[in-house]
């Protein structure tokens, strides 16, 4: 039976493998990223919308650290995490840097208050772009992804890798594929982004499904595909 490897972080991984099975698809969860909290001085003052972009931003900060008027999580795990903090927060209509923009431009007027909380890796482009559309933006990175150098422990054979960022495609790229660790002499690569995607065919990686978003079910939805052979 096709079974799926898991790479991304906790507690995401093991949600995934939940998700799996309630699809009647077996998986092995290794993950290749792990999270480690980074001590970053919080931009001073309070603002008006505070945007976090994952649920490790909120696992990475205390209850009380930010001084924000409304809360914005990008997706529902985050927001859940923030909620555990007793942060309320919304979500917008789409779980990316557009759903964001589209969400401040609706909301807010030019030149209030944007803190970005995020991760070390985290790119420009919504900071940016909101800082072109007249925003007064700051960026909160609080923590890092750590790539594990650790060879990884596989229950059983997978012909399917669920890889949810460019960091666990390098690992899988670099660590992974040599150790000879899957089933299959290409497996199935998952990716949750065209830029994931990019990244692995630059590298030389041939089977490569792209998911609508980085949700489990929107991952569940493109595996089931290919484990009924669609």
């Amino acid at each position: 039976m096709t079974a799926v490897w898991i790479t991304r972080t906790e507690p995401g991984a093991s949600s995934m493998a939940r998700h799996l099975r309630r699809a009647a698809i077996q998986s092995s969860v290794a993950p290749l990223i792990g999270i480690q909290r980074v001590a970053s001085d919080l931009p001073q003052g309070s603002f008006d919308l505070a945007v976090y972009l994952s649920q490790h931003t909120a696992r990475c900060i205390d209850a009380g650290d930010v001084d924000a008027k409304r809360n914005v999580a990008i997706g529902a795990t985050t927001q859940q995490a923030l909620s555990n903090l007793g942060i309320s927060s919304e979500l917008p209509d789409r779980a990316t840097s557009e759903g964001v923009v589209a969400y401040v431009t609706a909301s807010l007027k030019a030149d209030t208050r944007v803190l970005i909380v995020c991760g070390e890796e985290g790119r420009p482009t919504l900071p940016n772009r909101l800082r072109n559309l007249g925003y007064n933006v700051s960026v909160w990175r609080v923590y890092r992804r750590v790539c594990e150098t650790r060879k990884p422990r596989l229950k059983r054979d997978c012909e399917i890798v669920e890889l949810s960022s460019v960091s666990s495609m390098q690992t899988y790229r670099k660590t992974v594929r040599r150790h000879a660790l899957v089933s299959s002499e290409e497996p199935y690569l998952v990716v949750p982004s065209r830029r994931v995607g990019k990244y692995g065919k630059v590298h030389g990686f041939g089977k490569i499904y792209v998911t609508a978003s980085a949700s489990s079910n929107s991952f569940v939805r493109v595996i089931r595909r290919l484990v009924l052979g669609g």
